[in-house]
């Protein structure tokens, strides 16, 4: 279902563009769009981009699910401390 309480109208540009700039959310990149071939609505589903180096935990099921766990776990307040991690930081990172 389709929320219409805060529409905005938007008119074409003289080569048929439309600036979505006072309806995008802070934070959003891109967005990638659809077409509904019945109602021949355009829908605009909002993307935000990752650091490359973020991207594999995305691409890795099994340690995106340990991660989010993990998360779900820390909410619940199932914490445990075992200490400082400080001996394993390089000083070439």
């Amino acid at each position: 279902m389709m929320r219409t309480e805060n529409f905005k109208m938007l008119k074409l540009d003289s080569k048929g563009r439309v600036c979505l700039g006072k309806l995008i959310e802070k934070g959003v990149s891109s967005y990638k769009a659809y077409v509904d071939e019945d109602t021949h609505k355009v829908i605009l589903e909002p993307y935000v981009e990752i650091p490359i180096k973020e991207a594999w935990l995305f691409n890795n099921k099994g340690a995106l699910n340990q991660v989010r766990k993990g998360i779900e776990e820390s909410a619940e307040g199932e914490v445990q401390d075992i200490g400082s991690f400080s001996k394993y930081i390089s000083e070439n990172e």
